[in-house]
């Protein structure tokens, strides 16, 4: 069983180029031949499984910027003494090299013990910062975070000539799983003010704005589409099942069960996942605001056994057994009159989606208060982590909410149709008509 979350850029071209299907950056590259798509961000598997090679063009995007791992401790290091602990700087691939100036404005301070007090105080501490990586800091030459990945986006966007870009911001992310997203605020301009939610939001829309700037600047804000989106909702876990230790290792294994798993073994888990792991017929086992479970015999005796088990742990309202491309309800649990209204028009159709052959076997959906990986978290059928914004906006589009169900795989059709350029594949979302 492989954890995606750490496969390599090679790994997600060799999984990408077996399914056989075009990426934006293909259909991009088609459309425009010449013109370079670009991926920025900070985490390496949200630029890299957008990056990796398709199975139409050996490499899907031309530029591929994140961070790079954290320095070696030297005290001697120039670069170390400048940025007060050890450091990260653009990798990737085909980095530009006026990026890679030496410990030049793209290189953060990324110090476990810079880390704004998060890994002093429950709940951040399960999954604490190492210093500038996700908050932009207080080193105005060296500003990390969504701050470093917009400026390297506009560098980029200055420079080369460019189709499409795909730009990432986690800051928002990692300050809801530290803190959950209805943490209370820190006092303004504090020094810990950065690592939570509403601190964030507000730099990603100064972010947003800087890139809408840059657009007008070259003289093409009018010809481009913008799509803004987020990969999950968020929840906070009041009700929180997984284990409380610091340290970012803790959050990593309350996350993900797998004796085998690679590339990474996860063998810690939880004391509330123990019924459903007791009968060692788990594989992996995925927990966020939801719980999904591979099994090993998934013969009917044992799927049965792993459901029953799975309705006894603590939270879940709904248990499931895969059956080919749908999922079967095996018990409920009491909900509240909301929850209920909600799962009852949505639970169905949610958990459908994840039905394949490579599908968990058995899934229990949560409460809303309820997450076991960090304490904010993501996953599961919960109505605030469903109700996403989705924005598309060009100078042709009319202003309007429609309020329809648009879901993330739809969001390439959409793009495509607007563009004007042809699917030429099958794909599980759809082409929505922006008036």
């Amino acid at each position: 069983m492989w954890v995606t979350g750490e496969l390599t850029y090679d790994q997600y071209g060799t999984l990408i180029k077996k399914e056989g299907y075009p990426k934006l950056a293909d259909y991009l590259q088609k459309a425009q031949p010449g013109k370079k798509f670009i991926t920025v961000g900070e985490k390496s598997y949200a630029v890299e499984s957008a990056a990796a090679e398709s199975a139409v063009d050996t490499s899907a995007a031309d530029i591929a910027v994140r961070f790079g791992s954290r320095s070696a401790n030297n005290p001697t290091s120039p670069c170390q003494i400048a940025l007060n602990g050890r450091y990260r700087g653009p990798a990737g691939i085909n980095v530009p090299a006026y990026l890679l100036d030496p410990c030049g404005r793209f290189f953060v301070n990324s110090d476990g013990g810079n880390a704004y007090g998060t890994n002093l105080a429950f709940p951040s501490w399960i999954y604490p910062l190492d210093g500038d990586r996700f908050v932009p800091g207080r080193n105005p030459g060296h500003l990390g975070g969504d701050t470093w990945v917009t400026d390297a986006a506009v560098e980029m966007m200055s420079r080369e000539d460019w189709s499409g870009m795909f730009v990432s911001l986690g800051g928002i992310d990692k300050a809801g799983h530290m803190w959950g997203v209805n943490d209370v605020q820190s006092a303004p301009g504090s020094i810990d003010e950065q690592t939570h939610v509403k601190w964030q939001a507000e730099n990603a829309d100064v972010q947003l704005g800087k890139l809408l700037a840059q657009l007008e600047r070259q003289g093409i804000l009018d010809e481009t589409l913008v799509v803004l989106t987020a990969d999950h909702g968020a929840i906070t876990g009041t009700n929180y099942q997984g284990k409380r230790g610091a340290g970012s290792s803790t959050s990593d294994t309350n996350w993900y069960y797998g004796p085998d798993s690679m590339p990474s073994t996860y063998n810690n888990p939880s004391p509330a996942l123990q019924p459903l792991l007791a009968n060692g017929n788990v594989q992996f086992s995925y927990q966020s605001t939801s719980i999904q479970a591979w099994l090993k015999d998934v013969s009917p005796a044992r799927v049965a056994e792993s459901t029953a088990s799975m309705t006894t742990l603590p939270g879940v309202i709904a248990t499931y057994r895969r059956a080919g491309d749908r999922y079967v309800l095996t018990n409920t649990n009491p909900m509240s009159a909301q929850e209920r209204s909600w799962w009852s028009a949505n639970g169905q159709g949610i958990i459908d989606a994840m039905a394949g052959p490579s599908g968990p076997d058995v899934v229990g959906l949560l409460k809303d208060d309820v997450s076991y990986g960090s304490y904010g978290d993501h996953g599961g059928a919960q109505r605030d982590v469903q109700r996403v914004p989705m924005v598309f906006w060009s100078a042709s589009t009319q202003a309007r909410s429609s309020g329809e169900p648009f879901v993330l795989p739809d969001t390439m059709p959409t793009i495509l149709k607007l563009l004007g350029i042809p699917q030429t594949h099958t794909t599980d979302g759809k082409a929505w008509p922006i008036p």
